[in-house]
């Protein structure tokens, strides 16, 4: 067995922390920061608002625990992530022992050292929104439920519906979804009915329903009191119908207003980047156990689970169903996948020597390769820095991949640590240098930053469509914004103000005739969507357009 495990796991919670000091990222996370900091400013808590405006998309879980944590340690990028990175450990814990009930200790391991350092939990570790609280409450849950169809102790059917409670005040009836799929699908492969129809579920929904209250007060007061609400044009007749249909399965049915034109393999291809560096060893593992289901004519014996597979596929099929998809959806599911390619892993390793093994060697080399290939790229020739420490890193972590692959001692130094090595070296130079550098181009959030600090810095207004959350969130207050530059005027006449505008407020600003104290130019993308000729150091000028701070005496 692996002694000091928790080591491993060091680096990448270094990896986690460094992502936490990064500029949020427009849109989603810039909003749910700033209307965290909204809701701690109005003392607001049970009715959720956007810039003072009703907001139904998401429940209030987020919004709850990053006021929490505003209030304790003040407003920053810092510590508008701290409450999710808490929730993934506690996502990882869960995930290890879920593999562990499942299966034995080191899967458990195996499965949270796989999940910890996909790239998708890098990613929402530092672009932080709803989907990392959802996953890590999912993954809880489905411990505490496995461990109550093993123990029948009623604790765990408590701390089973607290979490699914949690996920559910994240991102709505998925939280249920996924948990009621996995173990509903698992019983019936293992024809357990007299466990699927048993009093304990219900006394579940009970305390679930009896954790919501606070939520569902807070959108019966905002809502359905309130019939006939305009959401993004949409008539709200009822908040309560709202989150429990219409914000999920109303993406099936069509019911939901979000829709765009993904096809329905919109989802397995994100995948393949999602779970990097460990996507193939899953493919492998999931058909292996699909065969298996198929030979088995859907029908498990007791000492086999299909948790696993079924809490996988079936959220899965939903999602690319679904009439709007977005990348993070299926992050839910990838504890899940997790264990399960961990359990794949595992038995290879206690495979003889043969071509199966030496392929998986083999295989998860070039991965890691081609993820330092890519770190290169993006740290050397796209946005190229010349800061030591991050080449040290990737220096050392590549020496260690290959010596790994080549001289490790064992088949788990073999196969799976240099895929961890790879993915930790590549996260901790795109956290320290990559996304620092894309959040340049966030002109909005620099301008507030610096204006932030300047002895007129409640003189600050935005001229024509240039605000964003990110501006409001480092200002630390709601910037007003102009349409028409003689209305800012009038307003603001007397003195020294700063405006934020675009292009074509700046030739209205320097053609109208007043003062300029002072002018700065910002280079300015919209970062959260990247572009192949964005990157491209070759191409970026035409991918990018200007923003201007001016101090003028109006």
């Amino acid at each position: 067995m692996i002694k000091n495990k928790l080591l491993y796991f060091l680096p990448v919670i270094i990896v986690y922390i460094a992502g936490m000091f990064i500029d949020i990222l427009e849109v989603d996370e810039a909003q749910y920061a700033e209307m965290s900091r909204e809701m701690l400013q109005s003392g607001q808590y049970l009715e959720v608002f956007n810039h003072g405006k009703d907001y139904l998309d998401k429940p209030p879980l987020l919004f709850w625990v990053t006021t929490l944590s505003y209030w304790a340690f003040g407003i920053s990028n810092f510590t508008y992530k701290l409450p999710s990175v808490l929730f993934t450990l506690l996502g990882l814990f869960a995930t290890y022992r879920l593999g562990k009930l499942l299966y034995n200790e080191r899967v458990g391991f195996y499965a949270a050292l796989i999940l910890s350092t996909s790239q998708a939990w890098f990613l929402i570790n530092h672009d932080v929104r709803t989907d990392t609280i959802l996953a890590a409450c999912t993954a809880v849950a489905l411990w505490q439920l496995g461990e109550f169809l093993g123990n029948r102790k009623f604790i765990h059917i408590i701390f089973g519906a607290l979490a699914v409670a949690g996920a559910m005040m994240t991102k709505g009836p998925i939280g249920l979804m996924v948990p009621g799929l996995a173990i509903g699908f698992h019983l019936m492969v293992r024809r357990e009915w007299r466990k699927i129809f048993q009093w304990q579920w219900l006394a579940m929904l009970a305390i679930v329903l009896v954790c919501l209250i606070p939520m569902m007060v807070g959108l019966y007061r905002q809502y359905d009191m309130q019939p006939g609400k305009l959401i993004d044009g949409m008539p709200i007749g009822s908040g309560l119908k709202f989150f429990f249909w219409t914000q999920s399965f109303g993406r099936i049915t069509g019911e939901n207003y979000w829709k765009d034109d993904t096809t329905i393999l919109f989802f397995t291809h994100t995948f393949l980047w999602a779970f990097l560096p460990w996507c193939v060893l899953f493919v492998v593992s999931w058909i292996r156990a699909t065969i298996q289901l198929v030979k088995s004519k859907f029908r498990f014996q007791a000492n086999e689970e299909a948790i696993t597979w079924g809490g996988f596929v079936f959220p899965f099929i939903a999602f690319s169903l679904s009439h709007y998809k977005l990348p993070h959806y299926i992050f839910v599911i990838l504890p899940l996948a997790a264990i399960s390619t961990a359990h794949y892993v595992s038995q290879l390793i206690d495979s003889p020597e043969g071509t199966g093994k030496s392929i998986f060697k083999y295989v998860q080399l070039f991965i890691g390769l081609l993820l330092f290939i890519l770190g290169f790229l993006l740290n050397g020739l796209c946005f190229p820095t010349t800061n030591l420490l991050i080449w040290v890193v990737w220096g050392l972590g590549f020496l260690l991949v290959i010596n790994f692959a080549l001289k490790g001692k064992t088949d788990f130094q073999r196969i799976l640590l240099p895929s961890v090595v790879s993915a930790i070296a590549l996260n901790f130079i795109l956290n320290l240098n990559f996304y620092p550098t894309l959040s340049t181009y966030a002109s909005a959030s620099k301008a507030a930053q610096f204006v932030a600090n300047t002895p007129e810095s409640a003189n600050y207004v935005a001229y024509g469509e240039v605000g964003s959350y990110g501006t409001d969130f480092f200002s630390k207050r709601i910037i007003p914004e102009y349409a028409a530059f003689d209305v800012l005027q009038e307003e603001w006449r007397g003195r020294i103000t700063w405006i934020y505008t675009g292009e074509e407020g700046a030739v209205v600003i320097r053609q109208s005739g007043v003062p300029i104290l002072e002018e700065k130019e910002y280079d300015h993308f919209h970062i959260s969507k990247l572009s192949i000729n964005f990157v491209r150091p070759s191409t970026r000028s035409q991918q990018i357009n200007h923003r201007y701070l001016f101090k003028v005496k109006l």
